[in-house]
């Protein structure tokens, strides 16, 4: 997730969090999609680093709110090695001049930006005309139960989760923001989705 730049968390307790959704099935659904990324790359929202190891030479620019997951981040990609330039920007005001990425990635990330469909315009102007967007995130389920009940619980966890959305209707954001979506595969009952669009 990426929380407001006003309620940071730590990087101890966003890897607390994560630690089993990466059981769960995150860790290889992102390294399925990384393998499908062109570069040069962008990466939004890459909290303490758990993607870098994933981009098998590929010299990603890796950007976040929060500066002590950035911190974190900056320790993983020495401790792998990796060439990623790390910067602590907001995917809303995206300082990238238009057409300079072939692909974008995000992971868990328009569950809490502010103006999820702005943030999705700002990518699609980065990227190339024929760029693509990889994204795994959570989203509202469509089962008829689930579906209500992530609405239910909204509020509350939107309170206690540095404004996280469990209700996010992100594919519908992306077509909105002027992608052209290539495909949708969910998981977990529906409640997260792997999106690939076209700029």
């Amino acid at each position: 997730m990426q929380p407001p730049a006003e309620r940071q968390l730590t990087h101890t307790a966003y890897d607390a969090f994560m630690r089993p959704l990466e059981w769960l099935g995150f860790r290889n659904w992102r390294s399925d999609l990384l393998r499908l990324v062109e570069p040069p790359v962008l990466e939004v929202g890459v909290g303490t680093g758990a993607s870098l190891a994933s981009y098998d030479g590929m010299k990603p620019v890796a950007i976040d709110l929060n500066i002590a997951l950035m911190r974190k981040a900056r320790r993983r990609a020495v401790a792998h090695d990796s060439q990623a330039t790390l910067m602590q920007m907001d995917v809303l005001h995206l300082a990238f001049p238009d057409y300079t990425f072939a692909s974008a990635v995000t992971s868990l990330v328009f569950c809490s930006v502010t103006d999820p469909v702005h943030g999705l315009r700002q990518l699609r102007r980065v990227l190339r005309p024929d760029g693509n967007l990889y994204m795994l995130e959570h989203v509202r389920p469509k089962h008829p139960l689930l579906g209500p009940l992530a609405d239910w619980l909204n509020t509350p966890w939107h309170t206690i989760s540095d404004g996280c959305q469990l209700n996010r209707r992100t594919a519908d954001n992306v077509v909105a923001a002027g992608f052209t979506l290539v495909s949708v595969e969910t998981r977990l009952a529906g409640g997260v989705s792997l999106i690939v669009a076209q700029a």
